[in-house]
């Protein structure tokens, strides 16, 4: 498989807050495991051959370590986002400290309000779910910034989930992962597509990175797919 291949990855300490975090579930979280799943993640990306770059933790943050969330990497634009969730809004402050040093950096300004796992990129296409946390005003800042490159943004409606990537995971060479019923799949009428099957709908959100795909344990039928189609990613 050769999937999409990258050099760095920002990463930031799960915070001893982290049970504290936003969710839609009331299941309690044991911190604890969940720091050793995030320190067993992070060592899978420096296996990867990811050099990591670390953002200050903080624990008043509980959801600081979704830095995805936080900014947007095109090229060498680094694209801080404003979060709609209040609690969640100062996570970017260090964030873009790091990314100050490392890119070209500008900001989503109120009142458009964006969450990077709204952003999906394939290409030079760039597919913005238009969610509870992302707003049409975000889709005329990010074109704005965006003018002078070659990379178009696709708008899409978003329903029944959170974001735009919980449903759909591009893989490389034009190969899609994702769950059916979330948004109009004619936006991506040009790609492959793997459906993940009814009860593995959480499956869809993984991660395709220098070689490998990581995803959560406990879709085995969505992770036959993905090794049966590996012959073409």
């Amino acid at each position: 498989m050769s999937g999409l291949t990258f050099k760095h990855a920002i990463v930031r300490p799960l915070p001893n807050s982290y049970d504290r975090c936003v969710r839609t579930n009331v299941e309690r979280i044991d911190v604890a495991l969940a720091k050793k799943q995030h320190a067993k993640y992070c060592k899978t990306l420096e296996r990867l051959g990811l050099k990591l770059i670390w953002v200050k933790g903080d624990d008043t943050l509980p959801d600081s370590c979704f830095v995805e969330d936080t900014a947007i990497i095109i090229g060498e634009k680094a694209i801080i986002c404003n979060m709609k969730v209040k609690s969640r809004a100062r996570e970017v402050i260090e964030v873009a400290k790091v990314l100050e040093k490392l890119k070209e950096t500008c900001y989503i300004e109120p009142s458009a309000t964006i969450d990077g796992g709204d952003v999906l990129k394939i290409g030079n296409k760039i597919f913005v779910g238009l969610s509870e946390r992302t707003n049409i005003q975000a889709i005329h800042q990010l074109r704005k910034i965006l003018k002078e490159s070659d990379v178009k943004v696709v708008p899409v409606k978003v329903r029944n989930v959170l974001h735009l990537k919980s449903a759909c995971t591009y893989l490389g060479n034009d190969y899609v992962v994702l769950s059916k019923g979330h948004f109009d799949l004619d936006v991506l009428q040009e790609y492959e597509k793997i459906f993940v099957p009814k009860g593995e709908e959480y499956a869809a959100d993984c991660l395709a990175i220098n070689g490998a795909v990581l995803m959560a344990r406990g879709y085995p039928k969505t992770k036959k797919m993905i090794e049966e189609a590996g012959d073409f990613l």
